[in-house]
């Protein structure tokens, strides 16, 4: 394969497939975008009732407090989605920049724990070495069963490797070509 062909398709497969936590980035930025904007909405609408509201006619069976609270929780979870999708969103931007290309082993392809959209999702499990006499396992991120399907246990695959880190590898979804 061309390395331009090569560094096409791995790019693809990190901006389709690499979504952060598992699976497709734009789902997890959806979802942690949607739970921000009903946490501020909440806060909004539990400081639009303190501040304007008469008092005397409020129903006193539910504290406002509890509007607040449940806003900065839903706003807080949001912004840890969104934020840790961003992480391995610059994870694997870094990796794909500075990283070491190697190949790999694949030994296990497991069911991951997170289906989208009623899709199953698989993580591709394998072995490398960075340095000598040290193996290292690493898993890729969620792919869609159809991603997978023509990876086996043994089958030699690309990655790449952070020099810096060698426990942090990226899987770019390539088989070796056989000799």
């Amino acid at each position: 394969m061309p390395p331009a062909t090569f560094a096409r398709r791995a790019l693809a497969l990190c901006i389709g497939y690499y979504g952060a936590m598992g699976g497709n980035s734009r789902f997890w930025y959806l979802f942690g975008g949607i739970w921000l904007v009903v946490g501020v909405c909440f806060v909004a609408a539990s400081l639009g009732v303190n501040l304007f509201a008469d008092p005397e006619q409020l129903d006193d069976g539910t504290p406002l407090w509890l509007f607040a609270a449940v806003g900065l929780a839903a706003s807080a979870a949001g912004g840890a989605i969104i934020y840790f999708a961003l992480a391995a969103a610059a994870r694997d931007r870094h990796l794909m920049q500075s990283g070491v290309e190697l190949t790999a082993t694949v030994i296990d392809i497991r069911r991951s724990l997170i289906d989208i959209n009623r899709q199953t999702r698989w993580h591709v499990v394998y072995r490398y070495e960075y340095t000598k006499g040290r193996p290292l396992e690493g898993k890729s991120r969620a792919f869609p069963g159809e991603a997978v399907e023509g990876f086996r246990p043994g089958d030699r695959v690309h990655i790449k490797v952070d020099p810096q880190k060698p426990e942090e590898s990226m899987f770019l979804g390539v088989k070796v070509a056989a000799p």
